[in-house]
């Protein structure tokens, strides 16, 4: 059978209309805020630890703890709103003074290698000296640039004889002159509890005139002595096992790393000081004065102390000259009789 023809002009038979499925409203947690950031200069500022304070009358330096400070990138520092110098106290320019324990006991072979080790690790640029604590304590290697030197000269040292320590501590204080205060690291390996002479106090004071940071490593554990010697100049004392140093040196070697001076002229009074690092913002005030002198500085008082004397030695000479100016016009005493006139004689009226 034939199909039938189609009509002209009617529309094309279409699909059935597709409704398309309904819309679902997806939630989609909404995005995370974006985290500002903030420069440590808009941040809210955290105790600054200061260690010691250095220096005399006309130069400051302040020794820092920034081990709280784990980012890396730019340090710096302010005093009273103005900037400051700040500088790794490990760094080139630096003047190490390593004393060691050569009186042969069962911990020598260690301080030896602790010390040699301390050496090659130290700023290439550091000058070292070397000093032996057996008696008598003396300079076995002269100040030497580059650890070679000294690593010598401590595979050359023998064991043997008593301890000398508070000389060789008095050598080590004395040592670089003409370096800077702050910039002087005294690393003292021994086995003694204490100096042998001097108490805490008299030690911290010594090293600390004299500009020189004090750490002591030592066999004796948790000596008060050490602690109160070191401290006071911005060291500080790290207990060894025995014969097991190396966590000491481990210690020697991460604090030293965190500590950081501040130098800046003296000022004569009590100044604020604020250390900006990538990821802290850390304040303090320092005082330069001597803790001995009342809050003074030391060097004022000196000063102050010998214009008073001359003041008091220069009045006593005006007095006294004025004194022989001003006596009075000697005595003269006459030798014989004085003349006496007689009485007057009476009238014959008089006696009626």
């Amino acid at each position: 059978m034939a199909p039938a023809a189609a009509t002209v002009g009617a529309p094309a038979p279409t699909a059935p209309d597709r409704v398309p499925p309904p819309i679902k409203a997806v939630r989609t947690p909404p995005l995370p805020a974006k985290a500002v950031e903030t420069s440590p200069a808009t941040r809210d500022a955290v105790p600054l630890p200061v260690k010691a304070v250095l220096g005399d009358e006309r130069q400051t330096t302040v020794v820092v703890d920034l081990t709280a400070s784990t980012r890396a990138g730019p340090r710096s520092a302010e005093v009273d709103g103005r900037a400051a110098e700040l500088a790794p106290l490990m760094s080139d320019g630096l003047a190490v003074t390593v004393v060691v324990d050569t009186t042969g006991g069962a911990e020598a072979p260690a301080w030896l290698s602790a010390a040699a080790r301390f050496v090659l690790e130290a700023p290439a640029a550091a000058r070292v000296t070397l000093i032996g604590e057996a008696a008598p304590a003396e300079v076995v290697a002269a100040p030497h640039e580059g650890p070679a030197g000294i690593v010598a000269a401590l595979d050359g040292l023998r064991g043997g004889g008593r301890r000398d320590t508070a000389n060789a501590l008095e050598l080590a204080a004395r040592q670089f002159p003409d370096v800077p205060a702050g910039r002087k690291l005294a690393v003292v390996y021994t086995g003694a509890a204490d100096a042998g002479g001097p108490s805490a106090t008299a030690l911290a004071e010594r090293f600390r005139t004299a500009g020189v940071i004090l750490v002591v490593a030592t066999t004796a554990r948790d000596s008060p002595y050490w602690t109160a010697a070191t401290e006071a100049t911005g060291g500080f004392f790290a207990p060894a096992g025995q014969p097991v140093v190396v966590p000491a040196l481990d210690q020697i070697a991460t604090t030293l790393r965190g500590r950081y001076l501040v130098r800046f002229p003296t000022p004569d009074r009590a100044v604020p000081l604020r250390v900006t690092t990538p990821d802290l913002a850390l304040t303090a005030e320092v005082s330069p004065s001597d803790p001995d002198t009342s809050g003074f500085p030391l060097g004022r008082l000196l000063i102050a102390t010998g214009t008073l004397g001359l003041l008091v030695a220069g009045a006593l000479i005006f007095w006294a000259r004025a004194r022989r100016q001003r006596r009075p016009p000697p005595i003269v005493i006459a030798h014989g009789r004085a003349a006496v006139p007689p009485p007057a004689r009476s009238s014959p009226e008089d006696l009626t």
